[in-house]
């Protein structure tokens, strides 16, 4: 089976760390939970967004922790002969200078430290992001994306792509037939070793 994941969200618990650093860099409790960037979830501008941003880069794309069994979990999906894909939007990456240039590396750094092989990574413009995902699904012939994005999800959906829709407190309102909900790593695995 070819499997492709998005990293942000899903390899990652973007929402997690946007609370806990948000909450000590805006210094207040998030207004909105259940946003999707930090100036939605904090009620703050985006130039204060971008500082937040600029400030805790390096400790998310290299120092966060990936999910719980998400690395076990990718291993045990390759050794078992299914493919797998990142198809990410990770900020800055497309962009031609030394920022997209570090944006990629930290990913694949960030990969490599905590053990997770993936036969390609394909990046994202952060601007276009529903039909480059689709585009690259097609490309690969994936059979699953686990996203958690909701726009993501139903585009990819509405285009006949299965996706596996990682829980997130932004995402609550996606529905589709080919959606199907997922809150950790081992109930995608379960769902990918069922089909």
């Amino acid at each position: 089976m070819v499997i492709a994941t998005d990293a942000d969200g899903v390899l990652t618990d973007m929402s997690e760390f946007n609370y806990t650093y948000g909450e000590s860099f805006f210094g207040h409790k998030p207004l909105n939970p259940s946003g999707y960037t930090t100036a939605e979830i904090f009620g703050e501008s985006k130039l204060r967004e971008f500082l937040f941003g600029l400030r805790h880069f390096y400790d998310y794309c290299y120092r966060l922790e990936p999910r719980e069994n998400a690395s076990e979990v990718c291993r045990e999906l390759c050794t078992k002969g299914h493919n797998m894909y990142v198809i990410t939007a990770r900020k800055f990456s497309t962009m031609k200078n030394p920022l997209g240039s570090l944006s990629r590396n930290l990913f694949r750094k960030w990969s490599n430290k905590n053990g997770l092989k993936f036969k390609k990574i394909f990046f994202c413009s952060e601007k276009n992001t529903p039909p480059q995902k689709l585009e690259y699904c097609r490309q690969i012939s994936a059979d699953i994306m686990i996203d958690d994005k909701p726009d993501i999800a139903l585009y990819l959906a509405e285009n006949g792509v299965r996706v596996l829709l990682f829980d997130a407190p932004y995402n609550k309102s996606a529905k589709h037939k080919n959606i199907t909900r997922v809150y950790n790593w081992n109930e995608i695995y379960s769902y990918i070793i069922n089909c």
